[in-house]
């Protein structure tokens, strides 16, 4: 799928709309629906120990897209963090903003090339030796999702 309108399709916020799990036994992308059945199916039967809330919460991330190229990660503030908190955080650059109960935990930048868009992921990757690029193409899957996350992800612009 194409980016019919440049960079005003990309700039905005975006949620998870299906991350890449384990379910059963197929490795494919899931929404938050399946895979927190597939946890409690899990937890139920004794299989997993850990609390699946705590393991579902990058489906309530946000990613930003600004218009003067930068990418933030927005995640959901736990319930009951004081105020001072959050201004001790942001003071000593723990975070970066807050704003509706999310907190801006990294920033990164993303480029248009040639009417494609790229982000830089700030990887460090290496194939037999040679450095390689740390940005990544942003591209539409035919569902208008939006890949990210070195291919963990798919968005839907919200």
């Amino acid at each position: 799928m194409a980016w019919e309108n440049g960079s005003a399709d990309l700039i905005g916020v975006w949620e998870v709309a299906k991350a890449r799990s384990v379910v059963g036994d197929r490795f494919d992308f899931f929404t938050a629906e399946e895979v927190a059945a597939e946890l409690d199916r899990m937890r139920s039967s004794g299989e997993l120990d850990s609390d699946p809330a705590e393991m579902m919460s990058g489906f309530s991330s946000r990613t930003e897209f600004t218009g003067d190229g930068k990418v933030l990660t927005w995640m959901k503030a736990p319930e009951g963090v004081p105020q001072e908190a959050i201004d001790e955080a942001l003071a000593s650059g723990e975070i970066k903003a807050f704003r509706d109960g999310f907190f801006c935990l990294e920033e990164k930048p993303w480029k248009e090339e040639n009417g494609e868009f790229f982000y830089d992921t700030g990887e460090h990757r290496e194939m037999f030796g040679e450095m390689q690029s740390s940005w990544d193409k942003l591209e539409l899957n035919a569902d208008g999702l939006l890949k990210f996350g070195s291919g963990m992800l798919l968005l839907r612009k919200m």
